[in-house]
C-alpha cells in the first residue's frame, strides 16, 4: 500500500493457547507516526486490522498507538469491541480505502461494530480474554 506498511503482525495468541485472529498493526510508510522519546521508546500510532481465522472477515480498529524500547519492553491494546470502528478514519481515509482494496483483492469482508457487538448466543461460553462482560457478542465469536 502506498499509505501504509506492517509495523507489526501478531500471529501468536497472547498467552491465551489459541487466538482466532491475526493483529496486524499498520502505520504511515512516510514515517510522519513514529516517534522516539528521549527515554528511548519508540511510539508508532496507528491502525489495528483484525484478520479472522475462522472466516474471511476483518475488523478494523479505532487509531491507537504502539511503544517498544531496544531493551524488549513496550505496549500495546489487545483487541476488543469498543475500538472496532466504521469507514473511513478522519485522518487514515486513504489508508482506510487501500486496506479495503487490499481485503477485497483477497475476498475478505470489512464487518463494523454494528454486526459485531449484536449478542451471541444467550448460552454461549467463550475462553477469552478479550471478553468484556458475562454475555457474549458476535466479536467475541469471531475474534477470541
Amino acid at each position: 500500500m502506498s499509505e501504509l506498511v506492517v509495523e507489526h503482525a501478531e500471529f501468536g495468541h497472547y498467552g491465551s493457547g489459541y487466538a482466532s485472529f491475526v493483529d496486524v498493526f499498520l502505520t504511515r510508510r512516510d514515517g510522519s507516526a513514529r516517534h522516539v522519546d528521549p527515554d528511548g521508546y519508540t511510539a508508532v500510532e496507528g491502525l489495528s486490522v483484525a484478520l479472522c481465522r475462522l472466516a474471511p472477515i476483518a475488523c478494523i480498529l479505532a487509531p491507537d498507538e504502539r511503544s517498544y524500547h531496544p531493551a524488549g519492553r513496550g505496549y500495546h491494546s489487545m483487541p476488543r469491541l469498543d475500538a472496532v470502528t466504521e469507514m473511513l478514519i478522519p485522518g487514515w481515509e486513504e489508508g482506510c480505502e487501500q486496506i479495503s482494496q487490499v481485503l477485497d483483492l483477497h475476498g475478505i469482508t470489512l464487518v463494523g461494530p454494528r454486526l459485531l457487538s449484536r449478542p451471541a448466543l444467550p448460552h454461549l461460553i467463550i475462553d477469552t480474554n478479550l471478553g468484556d462482560g458475562p454475555h457474549c457478542s458476535i466479536f467475541d465469536v469471531w475474534f477470541h
